[in-house]
């Protein structure tokens, strides 16, 4: 009888390790994938001069065909990447400090 229960504990703690080893390797791969997902999205910025409502009138007058967009880029060195998410960074603190400011001075 002490026999057959220990066989069961040991096959029941080698099925739940064994599950437990797979839903682990399951989750890392998902995991895994949507980081490696998340680093090869590319983001683009586009400016433009504001326009009077004149220039706008004229400027779609203008145009008898289709608008084309000419977007080009380059490979940024590991250097200059930084360099441009430590901009976005600081631009990104300077509008959340003009908002809080203009949030303190109207409430």
């Amino acid at each position: 009888m002490k026999n057959t229960f220990n066989n069961t504990f040991k096959s029941g703690l080698i099925l739940s390790t064994a599950l437990l080893t797979g839903a682990l390797a399951i989750s890392a791969a998902f995991t895994q994938g949507k980081a490696e997902a998340s680093m090869n999205i590319a983001s683009v910025t586009i400016s433009a001069k504001r326009m009077t409502e004149e220039q706008k009138l004229a400027f779609d007058t203008a145009q008898d065909g289709t608008q084309t967009v000419l977007i080009s880029a380059k490979r940024m060195t590991a250097d200059e990447k930084m360099a441009m998410d430590r901009d976005e960074q600081f631009e990104r603190q300077q509008v959340a400090e003009k908002a809080a400011s203009r949030k303190h001075v109207q409430g």
